[in-house]
């Protein structure tokens, strides 16, 4: 059975949601739920689920909501990315454990947040809107590279995440090269950033950000918060960054 569109929640005791393709075997009759058509996931408390994905990835997939999952700690790898060019929606909430959205592959336990450099080339690029709450082990979104890619984006909503230091960043191994110092998200509409007290920068480094259609911008509780944002000459909106060493 393919199916379009899964809710799964309030299950206690699963770490690994999907494997190679399939939710679930019912093993009287041999019959496998297909997952490879799916086009909307929303997961809503699953407190030991550790992985969301074992083997292949919905390409069809345009919506995924994740709610109260606590001891995840990525959603996505890298490996991952290419095939979810049709995302659309991507809602984050209440994932206490989550340090990073997308990780880099390895065959360790221990995983490697990515660098900026790895995903210059690919990204989401229809995410319209995404919305990060109450993730305290989260210190950034995405890559800095990864802004560029990100020319459908309307709404960005980043609330109560006590750790979050930008919500662009970039670690240590990545490399600056081919990145633009200034950088557009052209069809941004609405900006909110909401109680986030260790936010410093909106992205790592000096990269400045153009909104050319912003229409709305709401800044609340963000005591440490040094980007400046500004109407440029032009009359359009920009995040202006400051060189901070974290």
């Amino acid at each position: 059975m393919n199916l379009k569109e899964l809710s799964i929640g309030n299950l206690e005791g699963v770490q690994d949601l999907m494997q190679v393709g399939c939710l679930a075997t019912n093993r009287r009759g041999g019959y496998e739920l297909s997952v490879l058509s799916l086009e909307k996931l929303h997961l809503n408390l699953l407190p030991d689920m550790r992985s969301i994905w074992r083997g292949l990835v919905p390409s069809n997939l345009t919506s995924l909501k994740v709610n109260e999952c606590k001891t995840l700690r990525h959603v996505f790898t890298d490996s991952m990315i290419a095939s979810l060019a049709q995302l659309k929606v991507l809602e984050i909430s209440n994932c206490e454990e989550l340090e990073q959205i997308i990780a880099k592959d390895n065959d360790d336990e221990n995983d490697r947040i990515l660098s900026g450099s790895d995903l210059q080339s690919s990204c989401f690029p229809n995410l319209r809107r995404l919305e990060i709450r109450g993730c305290n082990k989260l210190k950034s979104l995405f890559p800095v590279a990864m802004a560029s890619g990100l020319k459908k984006l309307q709404i960005l909503k980043v609330r109560e995440s006590s750790q979050l230091l930008g919500v662009f960043g970039q670690d240590d191994l990545a490399s600056p090269v081919n990145v633009e110092k200034e950088m557009v998200l052209p069809d941004l509409r609405w900006l909110f950033l909401d109680r986030l007290p260790s936010i410093v920068y909106f992205s790592h480094e000096c990269y400045d950000f153009l909104f050319p259609g912003l229409g709305t911008l709401e800044v609340c509780q963000c005591p440490k918060l040094a980007t400046k944002f500004a109407t440029t000459s032009k009359g359009l909106m920009s995040a202006q960054s400051e060189v901070l060493h974290i």
